[in-house]
């Protein structure tokens, strides 16, 4: 992932992440700052001051999103099958939802090494820097 240019728009680095992952589209990040809502949103005082703004920006793309408070192993098992967001409140930071490594996460990080995380989320990681919340879009399921 390309570096975040300031501080506050990890939020819109990880959600133009997702949508260019996911081959939704693709989307410049002045573009996605715009979906999301600058300022009422997303802002240099706040950074993003709601999960429901990030919800409301995937439905501009017909994307379902949702919102959970998760443990390690819940990522982990939602890592396995889906992608999205993930925000340790700890951190204060948007993340990407890349999959696994190992034993932990693999996140798309737009401020790399940023309170030591770097492309992966250890469970000591995850447990130091939590609550933690995600925004997921849920697998779709076989017919």
């Amino acid at each position: 992932m390309e570096p975040q240019h300031y501080d506050w728009t990890c939020s819109v680095c990880s959600f133009q992440w997702v949508i260019e992952a996911t081959g939704t589209a693709s989307v410049s990040r002045p573009e996605c700052l715009e979906i999301i809502g600058h300022p009422e949103c997303v802002n240099a005082t706040y950074g993003c001051m709601s999960s429901q703004c990030l919800i409301d920006a995937y439905a501009t793309f017909g994307l379902l999103a949702k919102q959970a408070w998760v443990t390690f192993d819940q990522a982990y098992a939602l890592a396995r099958v889906a992608t999205g967001q993930i925000n340790p409140q700890g951190m204060y930071h948007f993340m990407g939802i890349r999959g696994i490594s190992g034993p932990d996460l693999a996140v798309a990080n737009s401020a790399m090494n940023y309170m030591g995380v770097g492309s992966t989320l250890s469970r000591e990681q995850f447990n130091a820097l939590g609550p933690v919340s995600v925004i997921y879009l849920p697998p779709i399921q076989p017919q």
